[in-house]
C-alpha cells in the first residue's frame, strides 16, 4: 500500500480519542455520524466521521483485502474510490477501528446540506439547475458502474451539496462489487426509493435497480414529493406528474422508471439522454 494510502487502522497512528466531536449529524441502523476537528489541528479542518457498529453489520457485509484484512465491504468500496477517485463521489480520508466500532473519516463537503434540505428549503429550482444536480449524480453513478461497484442506496439523504452546486454522492454502507452472473436478494436501501422487482422478492443484478433510485430522485427534484405512495403503487401505479417541466425531463424520468428491468436505461444511456446532454 502506497504511503499516502496507509490507514490507522493498520499504522494504529490514531484513534477516536484524537478527535473533538462538535456536533450529531445523524444516525442511521449502522451507527452515527459526527462533525469532528482533530484536536491540536492549528486550522480546525472540520471532517466528517462514520461510526460503524460492529456487531450491526451483517455477515455477507464483510470482504477481505490482502492489504486492509478482513473490513466491512462499505470500508473496501471507499478505499477503492481513493484510487480511483471521482468529485462527485465521497471520499475517506482515513478508518481506525476499536472494539466497538470502525470509524471513518470523511472530508466535509460545503456545509454538509443533503438534497433532502435542499430541495425542502428551496421553494422549488429552475430545470436548469435541477438538471445540473442529476447530472453530477448520474456520473457518480456511471463512475461507480463502469468499476463494479452498485451503491443500492441512492435517495435524496445521500447527496450533499456545497454552496456552488457541487453535489457528492455519499454512504456507502449498502454498496457491493459486481460480479459476472451474480445477484442480490437481500433487500438494502430505502423503501421508497425500492424498485418493483426487489419489493417482489426477486433477485436482482444491482445496477438496473439503482437506475430506478435515480428515476425516483430525478422526480423528487423535478416535483418536490415521491412518485409513488406506498408498496402497490410503487408495484402497479401509472406515473402521476403534476405538471410538465418539458418533455425531455419526462421521457427520461419515464424511461428510469420502467418496470421491465430489460428496458430500463443503463447508466450510460441516461446521460446520454438528449435532455441530459444538451
Amino acid at each position: 500500500m502506497s504511503a499516502s494510502l496507509q490507514y490507522s487502522a493498520q499504522t494504529n497512528e490514531r484513534s477516536i480519542n484524537d478527535y473533538e466531536i462538535l456536533e450529531d449529524l445523524g444516525q442511521g441502523a449502522y451507527g452515527l455520524v459526527k462533525l469532528a476537528a482533530k484536536i491540536g489541528d492549528p486550522e480546525q479542518r472540520k471532517v466528517v466521521i462514520k461510526y460503524v457498529i460492529k456487531s450491526r453489520i451483517l455477515v455477507d457485509c464483510w470482504t477481505r483485502d490482502r492489504k486492509l484484512g478482513l473490513v466491512p465491504i462499505e470500508i473496501h468500496v471507499m478505499h477503492t474510490l481513493r484510487r480511483i477517485p471521482h468529485e462527485n463521489c465521497s471520499d475517506m480520508l482515513d478508518y481506525f477501528e476499536d472494539d466497538d466500532n470502525y470509524y471513518i473519516v470523511m472530508g466535509l463537503h460545503g456545509a454538509g446540506m443533503d438534497l433532502f434540505d435542499y430541495i425542502e428549503l428551496k421553494n422549488g429550482m429552475t430545470e436548469e439547475e435541477i438538471r445540473d444536480i442529476f447530472r453530477q449524480v448520474a456520473s457518480a453513478v456511471h463512475h461507480l458502474h463502469s468499476h463494479k461497484i452498485v451503491h443500492r442506496d441512492i435517495k435524496d439523504e445521500n447527496v450533499i451539496l456545497d454552496q456552488h452546486g457541487g453535489v457528492r454522492l455519499i454512504d456507502f454502507g449498502s454498496a457491493a462489487y459486481l460480479r459476472e452472473g451474480r445477484r442480490y436478494e437481500t433487500f438494502v436501501g430505502t423503501l421508497d426509493y425500492a424498485a418493483p422487482e426487489i419489493l417482489r422478492g426477486q433477485t436482482y443484478e444491482g445496477p438496473p435497480q439503482d437506475i430506478w433510485a435515480l428515476g425516483i430522485l430525478l422526480y423528487t427534484l423535478m416535483y418536490r414529493e415521491n412518485p409513488f405512495y406506498d408498496i402497490d403503487e410503487i408495484m402497479a401505479q401509472e406515473l402521476r406528474v403534476p405538471f410538465t417541466f418539458s418533455q425531455g425531463s419526462l421521457d427520461l424520468i419515464k424511461k428510469m422508471l420502467n418496470r421491465d428491468v430489460e428496458k430500463r436505461l443503463t447508466i450510460s444511456e441516461v446521460l446520454a439522454h438528449p435532455w441530459l446532454s444538451s
